[in-house]
């Protein structure tokens, strides 16, 4: 079995979107099966004998993933094996009797196929893998061509549901970093206003899904930025690096399909686990805190709480001498009565020398004079 330290992430939920699509997709669902009786904290919401329904005799037309969320499309089959109906795909019609089967793998969930090695976690107590269905199974799926998946969750954090919209699920998500990675400017615009940890930005779903704790940590260990650093003081620079970091992590543990021993040996990851007193990384001691509740390791010799520079925030609000002067001739614009009955503009001292002014006298003597 490959190994796995971490909680399943989105290189884990892709591993097993992966294994979904090499052995089932494309194949008729011939049973639906579960070895325990219905598990109300693992199918939530999910009445007796729905699951069964909604995919018996259905033919599983592709397996997706968005961030740690993983769906199924699936198909009405006629008798003669064509597609008469798509019921849950992405572009499938919006119905309230859609049932799309979701699954989240919370902290210990995997998908197994007879007969394939299968990822296996170092926390788990699961045992005898080897047996089918193995201990810990909630669901067991057989398909027309043989192939049996089986979903296991020792610790049963893990969520299968029917929901009715694909919307109801990822539309409150970020963008994918693994196949809808930001450009530059969009990746500044998620995190800049975000006047928390950068740690916890970066683990928050709506601004990016798929990013979870260990993750976070070899992201900004790599691009040297404190994890309590605040999203809204980071430069451009900085957050130039970081989403250089999470496209290089995501598309190197994903290249390893989530099998943590092949993950490269420079990685915090390999040390990062247990608070271990003394652990270091290419020589450098690594320090441990809570940043957002969780457990956090971090290099203190090489991810400082030093300024790297003008927030981003500041430098894509900055205001051009230009738009400045237009600004101030506006103001001064507004500030002149425009209809009778508004308050009139303040009155402004004059800028002419005033005329000198004769003595009441004078003036009329030099106005008889002029008559004369």
């Amino acid at each position: 079995f490959s190994r796995a330290r971490a909680m399943p992430e989105l290189p884990e939920v892709e591993r097993a979107r992966r294994l979904i699509h090499d052995h089932a997709v494309g194949h008729v669902i011939t049973g639906v099966h579960r070895p325990t009786p219905l598990d109300d904290k693992v199918f939530v919401n999910v009445p007796e004998g729905a699951f069964e329904r909604a995919l018996l005799h259905k033919t599983l037309r592709e397996s997706h993933r968005h961030g740690k969320q993983l769906w199924w499309t699936l198909a009405d089959d006629d008798k003669k094996g064509g597609i008469k109906k798509e019921e849950s795909g992405e572009d499938a019609p919006s119905t309230s009797s859609a049932n799309i089967p979701m699954f989240h793998l919370g902290m210990t969930g995997a998908f197994v196929a007879r007969g394939v090695e299968g990822l296996q976690y170092y926390n788990s107590k699961a045992s005898g893998m080897g047996d089918w269905p193995p201990r810990f199974t909630k669901l067991v799926v057989t398909f027309a061509n043989g192939a049996e998946l089986a979903y296991v969750d020792p610790r049963r954090f893990g969520k299968i549901k029917l929901v009715p919209e694909l919307k109801d699920v990822i539309g409150g998500l970020g963008p994918d970093p693994y196949h809808d990675m930001p450009n530059a400017e969009d990746f500044v615009k998620l995190f800049a206003k975000r006047s928390i940890a950068i740690k916890s930005a970066l683990m928050d779903q709506k601004l990016i899904a798929g990013i979870g704790n260990w993750m976070a940590d070899e992201i900004l260990y790599r691009a040297r930025v404190h994890p309590e650093c605040r999203s809204n003081e980071l430069s451009v620079t900085q957050f130039a690096a970081i989403r250089e970091q999470v496209e290089y992590v995501v598309r190197v543990a994903c290249e390893a399909n989530s099998d943590h021993d092949l993950f490269p040996n420079d990685w915090l990851f390999h040390v990062r686990w247990g608070k271990t007193e003394g652990a270091k990384v290419n020589g450098d001691a690594i320090k441990f805190i809570e940043v957002g509740g969780r457990t956090t390791a971090y290099v203190p010799k090489l991810q400082l709480k030093t300024d790297g520079g003008p927030p981003a925030i500041a430098e894509s609000t900055k205001t051009s001498p230009t738009k400045k002067r237009q600004a101030a001739a506006a103001n001064l614009t507004s500030e002149q009565p425009t209809s009778v009955g508004r308050r009139k503009a303040p009155i402004k001292a004059s800028t002419q020398t005033p005329r000198a002014r004769l003595p009441r006298a004078a003036a009329i003597a030099a106005a008889s004079a002029l008559a004369r």
